[in-house]
Order: structure tokens, then C-alpha cells, then sequence
């Protein structure tokens, strides 16, 4: 952080937002599952510790991933920047000054609204795919639209008020 911001917010994907990727990816592990029973059901020479392992390891991966998914993803915003910071071995940091935000769209499926939680995308000056971004799976998305929205705001103003020869 430079001297001249504070702290608004910084989070994690919740893990409840997580939910989707583990029913799906549980899901495919019990297909995966069935699949074996069949084969074993029709002759293939599959002993049942097998299939059980397999079983377990998939369902461990799931959790496992998620898990760092999630931890190894971390959301900023300061009274100047939004910051998005992501990967577990190599790091992605993607930042922008929040003067720049120009929309902020909250998005929330059935399930997400359910759970009270969302996504936040927003798009900022400029033509590039890089000049948007996106805040996956944070708890109470309206609320930090609101609190963006007031740091933007606030910028905004303090640099109409220098432009006009005010003191910062």
C-alpha cells in the first residue's frame, strides 16, 4: 500500500461460494465411481479396495483444490486501488486505481442469492480484456459495491478539488 490509501476491504473467495466446483467435481467422482462398478459388474478384474481409493482420492483432490483455490486467491481494495492477487507456485497481480472503475455489476445465480454471495465485475477505462475485473465468490457483493463506489466517489472528488487548486 502507498502512504496516501487505507484499507477497504480484502478477502477471500468465501468458501461458500466454493460449493458449485465441490458438488460438481464431487459429482464426477461418483460418475467416475459408478463407472468402475459397472466395469467390475461386467467382468473387468477390479478389486473393490481399488475402486475405494479411487473414490477417496478424487474426493480428496476436490477438497483439496478448492481449498487452495480459494486461500491462494486474495481481494484487495484501498481508499485508491482494487488489487487481485491469485496462484499458488506463480502469482498473477492484477491492480487498477479506482478512479478508473466506470461500472460495477453484481451478479448472483439462485443458488449464489441462497448463500448470499456473489461476484463483482467491474469495467474500467479502457478497451482491453485486462481493463476488467472480477471479484468471484465474495460474501455480501452489494455491500462492497457500496463501499467501492464511495472510495471511487471520494477520488474523484479529491482530484477535482486538486485540479482546481485545493489542497489535498
Amino acid at each position: 500500500m502507498m502512504g496516501n490509501e487505507t484499507m477497504i476491504w480484502e478477502g477471500h473467495p468465501t468458501w461458500r461460494a466454493m460449493l458449485s466446483f465441490h458438488v460438481k467435481w464431487f459429482a464426477a467422482t461418483l460418475v467416475l465411481f459408478g463407472l468402475l462398478l459397472l466395469v467390475r459388474a461386467i467382468g473387468v478384474d477390479l478389486s473393490y479396495a481399488l475402486i475405494g481409493a479411487i473414490l477417496l482420492v478424487g474426493l480428496g483432490v476436490t477438497i483439496v483444490v478448492g481449498w487452495l483455490q480459494r486461500f491462494f486467491t486474495q481481494y484487495t481494495i484501498t481508499t485508491k486501488r482494487l488489487n487481485i492477487r491469485s496462484g499458488i507456485l506463480s502469482k498473477t497481480e492484477s491492480s487498477t486505481n479506482v478512479d478508473r472503475i466506470q461500472n460495477i455489476t453484481v451478479k448472483q445465480s439462485p443458488v449464489d442469492r441462497i448463500m448470499k454471495v456473489g461476484s463483482i465485475d467491474f469495467d474500467t477505462a479502457g478497451d482491453n480484456a485486462g481493463d476488467r475485473f472480477s471479484f468471484i465468490g465474495v460474501n455480501d457483493p452489494q455491500d462492497l459495491r457500496e463501499r467501492i463506489m464511495h472510495a471511487r466517489d471520494d477520488e474523484k472528488a479529491s482530484g477535482r478539488h486538486d485540479a482546481q487548486g485545493g489542497l489535498a
